[in-house]
């Protein structure tokens, strides 16, 4: 399942919700997880979404970053215990960045994905994927396309919801007039207008998948403000 909106995709998340109950979410990932690029902690994925997210979650919500920068399949596998610890109730995988960047096999990212994928789920949280960001150096690098249809097979073959950034990012700057790189200065990582508009997106995305009334409308501003 890809970026649309479904009723009951993200069951765990959605019944915690509409119940009033508390909510524990965990980003996983690499530097968009960490946080590289902004300015301060405020300014990065799990202080926006949190900050978003809140008034849609009436008993407390508590976004995790897991996030360590530079860390490819086997470097996120070998910390996933660590995550899991938090039982989370949703986990945002962030994923399929770093492996192009250091010439990984495609073949072994796959089976590695879908292995934690399954480890993931079996905790009880709710998964979604998020693919690779749209910016300078990975659009430069070889094996990008052949990583970035690896998360998109393995987000078809396994159900699993996922949120297509590079697609997003590809449209924030023709809709907003911006070039890659005031999103990404380095060519990678984001700034924090990239952080903005990345965190009010998938907060949307995923109120829009619980079914909430309005959610779209009241939470996503778009402006990257």
């Amino acid at each position: 399942m890809t970026d649309t909106t479904v009723a009951g995709v993200l069951p765990r998340l959605t019944r915690l919700l509409h119940d009033g109950k508390g909510v524990r979410i965990a980003l996983f990932g690499s530097s968009t997880i960490e946080g590289v690029g902004a300015s301060t902690p405020a300014h990065a994925l799990p202080a926006i979404m949190q900050g978003v997210l809140a008034p849609f979650a009436p008993g407390g919500i508590k976004v995790i970053g897991h996030g360590v920068g530079g860390d490819d399949a086997e470097a996120m596998h070998a910390r996933m215990g660590g995550m899991l610890a938090d039982r989370p109730d949703l986990i945002v995988w962030q994923t399929g960045s770093n492996d192009p960047l250091r010439g990984g096999d495609v073949a072994a990212f796959v089976a590695r994905t879908r292995d934690d994928l399954a480890a993931m789920r079996a905790s009880g949280a709710d998964v979604v994927l998020m693919d690779q960001q749209y910016c300078p150096l990975l659009e430069t690098c070889p094996a990008f396309r052949a990583f970035y249809d690896a998360v998109h097979h393995v987000a078809a073959q396994d159900h699993v919801p996922l949120f297509t950034r590079y697609v997003r990012m590809k449209s924030w700057c023709a809709e907003l007039g911006l070039d890659p790189v005031d999103l990404s200065p380095d060519g990678l990582h984001l700034n924090d207008r990239g952080y903005r508009l990345l965190g009010e997106a998938l907060a949307a995305w995923l109120i829009e998948l619980t079914g909430l009334p309005g959610g779209v409308a009241s939470c996503y501003q778009g402006n990257g403000a």
